[in-house]
């Protein structure tokens, strides 16, 4: 949901005219918005409805935020972030005031929890999240992972990895017109933007990084197919060059 408000800047941007009035097109803009808010109210209000039902109260979609944000970012951590601590441990951080409150209500007021406890040391809320790149990124072998955990992570996001990040740089390397065709994969570096900054701010796993790995598949595509085409041509060349040579 977070991404939505990026998504209508996105669509406003991209509808913008290159040359004219912007003006022009804001109806348009704003139908396609409203449009896509209608879209994503009916996949949402179901569960809104179910939620209301089960609560008695407004939850959007799930009671998860409060609760994740309220465990990432608590001061048991320091300044670096632990993926995984014990059960026991998640549940002796909750304070007794709170432990008589349903399930979103609690969710609630750890959220506010956290966000008090870090507008007290924003620096240590700083270095905690950017000690999540770490576990967020990680593609190297761990010695808390076993072996078949450790080789599936090296030979799928520690191959494609290389690729992801060529891919984009071909991206912004490519022009159309003479000018750097941004506009037409803007999108997507927007989404693995606002989508990793989202976790790396607040709770940051591996699995919690798969969608963006699956989108990121597009430019390590592109990064492949490129040094493909870079070794056919060098094979080409050297078998022209050995025929030349021959005669």
């Amino acid at each position: 949901m977070i991404f939505v408000p990026f998504l209508v800047i996105w669509l406003a941007v991209a509808m913008r005219p290159a040359d004219g009035p912007w003006k022009a097109h804001l109806p348009k803009i704003a139908a396609g918005a409203v449009l896509m808010g209608l879209i994503i109210v009916a996949m949402i209000a179901p569960w809104t409805i179910l939620n209301y039902r089960n609560f008695n109260q407004f939850v959007l979609l799930n009671t998860n935020a409060g609760y994740a944000f309220y465990f990432a970012n608590h001061p048991i951590y320091g300044t670096h972030f632990i993926d995984i601590l014990p059960n026991e441990t998640y549940l002796s951080l909750v304070p007794d005031s709170l432990r008589q409150l349903n399930e979103p209500t609690m969710g609630d007021a750890l959220m506010k929890l956290s966000i008090q406890q870090i507008l007290a040391d924003p620096g240590r809320y700083v270095l905690l999240s950017l000690s999540r790149f770490e576990t967020y990124f990680m593609f190297w072998p761990s010695s808390a992972s076993g072996m078949l955990s450790n080789i599936t992570r090296m030979l799928s996001f520690g191959v494609a990895l290389p690729f992801m990040l060529a891919g984009v740089w071909l991206s912004l390397r490519w022009h159309q017109n003479g000018r750097a065709d941004i506009r037409r994969w803007s999108l997507i570096y927007v989404f693995v933007l606002v989508y990793a900054g989202i976790h790396l701010l607040s709770w940051a796993l591996v699995r919690y990084r798969l969608p963006i790995d699956a989108v990121m598949l597009i430019f390590a595509s592109s990064a492949a197919v490129e040094l493909v085409a870079w070794i056919r041509v060098r094979i080409q060349t050297v078998s022209v060059t050995s025929a030349k040579q021959g005669i």
